[in-house]
Order: C-alpha cells, then sequence, then structure tokens
C-alpha cells in the first residue's frame, strides 16, 4: 500500500510541475526573453545573455558594388588552363630543392638574423589607434618593448614545431594597432602589428621568451615574430631525423577535420602544410605530428585532401587547388585563418613543391626577373603576353602580387587576393570599394568604378614580372623600402 502511495504521489508531483511550466511563448515574447524556457531538470536561477537574430537589423544595407570583371569573367581557373598551360614534365630545380626549404629553421644554430634587424618593430612603431579606435598610450608600446626582451635574442636556440595554427605577430600580443582609421585602407583589417601566420606543426625555430615567458620569438622558413608559448613544443635530434626521414604529405584542401588513430579530434587541413607519412590506403593516409605535450603521433587524412610527395605542375591539381583558394577572404597577413595576396600564392604552390617566400616583395625577388622600368601600360601588356609564362609568373606592384593566369578574349588575366579599388573624388578625397576576397580579373580592375583612381591601377602601378620556376637572373632595381602597403 506504501508503495503505492508513493508512485501516486510521485505522479502527481510531475503533474504539478508540467502545470508550472510556462506556456511556450508567442513569437514577439520570445524575441524580447534573454533566457530560454527550460524543460529538463535543471533549476538553476541564472539567466544568460543570448542575441538573436531579430536584433540584427533586418534591412542591412547593401555596400557591395558590382565589378564589371568579375561579373563578366568566369572565376574558375578551368575557363583558363586549356588555352594557356601545358603538364609538367620534368622537375623544376626549385622543386628539387623543397625539403631543404621547408626544414631550414631546424638547421640554425643560431637566429639567421642579428638582434638589431629582429628590433625595426621597435623604432617602427611609436603610436597609433587602438581596437576602439582611440589613440593608443604610449606606455602601452613601452611595455610591448619591454617584454620582447631582446637582451635574451637568440639564446635560446632550439628547433620546435607549432601545435596549433597562430597568429605571428610584430610585437609578443594579440591586441591591433592601426594607422589613422579614418582613412581607407589605414584601419581594419590593417593591423599593423599582424607579421604572419604560422601552419600546424610547421618547423620552427626558437630564439628567446618575452619577459613574462607567454610569447616565443620564432623563426619559420619564411618570417620571423611572436608566437604565444603554448602551441610550441621543442623537438630532440631523434624525433626531428624521425620527421625528415619520412614521405612527405602535401594537404590540397582546406578546413576538414583531421582526427587521431581514436577519432580525437586534431586540426583542420590547410593547403600549405606538410606532414610525414607513415602508411597509405586506398581510402586515408595515416602521418605524424607532435602533440602539444611534445610526443610524436599519429593521425588520419583522408586521401581527397591530400597526396604523397609534390606533384609536377598538372592542370586537375591547379583547377581543384583554385577552387579551395578562390573562395578565401582577404586575411591580413593570414588573420582569421584567412590568406592576403602573398600568402595565397605561397600555399597555392607549395603541394607542387615550389617554396616561395612569405610577403609581396620577397616572391617578386624570386626566378627570372623582369622590370617593367619605363614601361607604359601598353608595353607592360605586350611584354607580360610575350616573356610571362602562365601559371608560372607572379606580377609585382608594391605591396601586391598577382598570379599570372594567361590570356582570355585578348586580355591578361591575374589571380590575386585584393581587398579593394581605390578611388578619389574631385576634391581629392580617397576611399575604397571593398571586394576582400580571391578573384580572377584583369589588370584594369575596377576602370568602370565611379570615381576610379586611374593612377592607382593594377596595371599603372606594375613594377615588375617575375618567373619563379626559372633560374634565378640578377636584379639591380632598387631595393624595396620597410614600408606597408595595402589595397
Amino acid at each position: 500500500m506504501m508503495y503505492r502511495l508513493a508512485i501516486l504521489g510521485i505522479l502527481f508531483f510531475l503533474h504539478g510541475c508540467s502545470q508550472l511550466h510556462p506556456k511556450a511563448p508567442s513569437v514577439e515574447s520570445a524575441i524580447k526573453s534573454l533566457s530560454p524556457v527550460c524543460t529538463d531538470g535543471n533549476s538553476s536561477n541564472d539567466t544568460y545573455s543570448a542575441s538573436f537574430i531579430q536584433d540584427i537589423e533586418s534591412d542591412l544595407p547593401t555596400i557591395t558594388k558590382k565589378i564589371n570583371d568579375l561579373e563578366y569573367f568566369p572565376q574558375t581557373l578551368s575557363s583558363y588552363i586549356d588555352n594557356n598551360f601545358t603538364n609538367q614534365e620534368t622537375p623544376f630545380e626549385v622543386q628539387k630543392q623543397f625539403e631543404e626549404r621547408y626544414y631550414s629553421p631546424w638547421a640554425y644554430t643560431v637566429a639567421p638574423i642579428c638582434s638589431k634587424e629582429a628590433k625595426w618593430p621597435i623604432s617602427a612603431f611609436t603610436g597609433g589607434y587602438g581596437s576602439n579606435l582611440k589613440l593608443v598610450d604610449i606606455s602601452w608600446i613601452q611595455e610591448l618593448v619591454m617584454q620582447s626582451n631582446f637582451d635574451a635574442f637568440s639564446t635560446v636556440n632550439k628547433p620546435a614545431v607549432t601545435t596549433k595554427w597562430t597568429n605571428m605577430r610584430v610585437f609578443p600580443t594579440q591586441k591591433p594597432l592601426y594607422n589613422n582609421p579614418a582613412r581607407p585602407g589605414e584601419g581594419y583589417p590593417f593591423d599593423l602589428l599582424q607579421n604572419s601566420s604560422v601552419a600546424f606543426n610547421e618547423p620552427i625555430f626558437i630564439s628567446h621568451y618575452s619577459k613574462d615567458g607567454s610569447w616565443v620569438y620564432i623563426f619559420t622558413n619564411n618570417a620571423s615574430g611572436w608566437i604565444e608559448s603554448d602551441c610550441v613544443t621543442v623537438l630532440d635530434p631523434q624525433q626531428i631525423a624521425r620527421i625528415k626521414a619520412k614521405k612527405k604529405v602535401f594537404i590540397t584542401q582546406d578546413r576538414v577535420p583531421l582526427y587521431d588513430k581514436s577519432h580525437g579530434f586534431v586540426t583542420y587541413s590547410r593547403i600549405g602544410m606538410v606532414l610525414p607519412l607513415v602508411t597509405e590506403t586506398s581510402d586515408d593516409m595515416q602521418v605524424l605530428y607532435v602533440s602539444k605535450s611534445g610526443v610524436i603521433d599519429e593521425m588520419v587524412i583522408p586521401k581527397e585532401a591530400a597526396h604523397v610527395g609534390y606533384q609536377l605542375l598538372n592542370k586537375d591539381e591547379i583547377i581543384k587547388l583554385g577552387s579551395y583558394v578562390l573562395h578565401n577572404t582577404y586575411g591580413w597577413g593570414g588573420m582569421f585563418e584567412e590568406r592576403d595576396c602573398s600568402s595565397m600564392i605561397r600555399d597555392f604552390f607549395t603541394p607542387f613543391g615550389i617554396w616561395l617566400p612569405r610577403n609581396s616583395a620577397s616572391q617578386a625577388k624570386k626566378g627570372e626577373i623582369i622590370p617593367f622600368t619605363g614601361l607604359n601600360n601598353s608595353e607592360k601588356l605586350n611584354l607580360i603576353r610575350d616573356k610571362g609564362v602562365p601559371f608560372e609568373t607572379i606580377l609585382y606592384k608594391k605591396g601586391h602580387v598577382l598570379l599570372y593566369v594567361g590570356m582570355y578574349e585578348g586580355n591578361v588575366m591575374v589571380m590575386h587576393n585584393i581587398w579593394g579599388i581605390r578611388t578619389i573624388d574631385g576634391a581629392g578625397k580617397k576611399g575604397r570599394v571593398i571586394i576582400g576576397k580571391a578573384v580572377i580579373s584583369t589588370l584594369q580592375l575596377g576602370e568602370e568604378v565611379e570615381n576610379f583612381d586611374a593612377n592607382n591601377m593594377l596595371l599603372s602601378k606594375l613594377v615588375s614580372m617575375n618567373i619563379f620556376t626559372h633560374i634565378p637572373v640578377s636584379y639591380t632595381g632598387t631595393k624595396p623600402k620597410r614600408k606597408l602597403s595595402k589595397l
């Protein structure tokens, strides 16, 4: 009897609870609500703020303007490659040197530059605007200089790898620094302290740590700067030998989740990543990676997301890689896991075993350099048609690089990741029509745009072109100054 009474009591209690639950709110009241209606057993009295889609302006203004090139010309490489490219049959000399270049940080015994070169930011940055678009306090920069601890430069001198994708910074901080945000091309996204990005498990060399130890100054095979120390692990000679002895797997897709053998998430794939092969099956490849604890472990890469060894330049792979990088939005210095002009070209050619430097000025010095000194726009176009090699030639203007992809309907066509088109009105006020992504265009991109700045047209500003697959030819041009430039 007592058992039945207990059951009835529980049923009555549950029934009573269900009646006390609030009714489902109307759409109008749901929009105003800041806490969900609980139907589970959570008895917490806490409320949690949430942002609802209705809080965003429903009729957002359209700020994107139509650009003729992007409306008319196909935005896939398949439309350009057949008439402009023949599959490579024998390796280039530059491809034979890829592994030496890629693993170069592990060959260092001391920093490859002197401390005076590394300390360039100390004199370069004396002020600017912060994330609140207000002038930063000079004491903040002084604190960053102190934390940079350059008295300890090249005292650690150890080989290591990164254990996650990470930003490389000019100073040991994630906070941004801008020029005048009121001027086009000087505010967001052009954080002056963003130097580059570093891929997962990329070979690096440690110079020294910040004063508080939370940051580490490193060298990759193409750049140097600060990354957070909790995403670095030091390697011993045996680990390095084991990694270098393996065949290499080149990643050919972005954002594929990669798992260890127990199906635990490790990282996302990214074009430009290179990892040591363990075994290969018909479906996937097992590769080595170094965990945060410094242990060499294994993870699985789907067969369609990578290939073993670099490939010779070929139409199918060029089209495949192009389909991914042409979906990138613009990421200054690799911010937000995106790409800018030079990192797009660099990553695009890594699966072909072609090593390129990180920034645009350095990329423009690779291979056979052909200057445009003294040429007008028509002469530049003629020279590109005559001497340029599609998919092997970089076109360079200060602060920007473009990949020549050949001719289309009589036009010189390029693939590049660009922020925007420069404009200037009758009063001399400068502006930008933002593109903010990777595109295929002519060198007259945006010439139909209202207030188009013809003096800053891509073609007008081209300085040189270089065929990076050719044997280097000396170039006696003017040494570029260290100056950030953005489109």
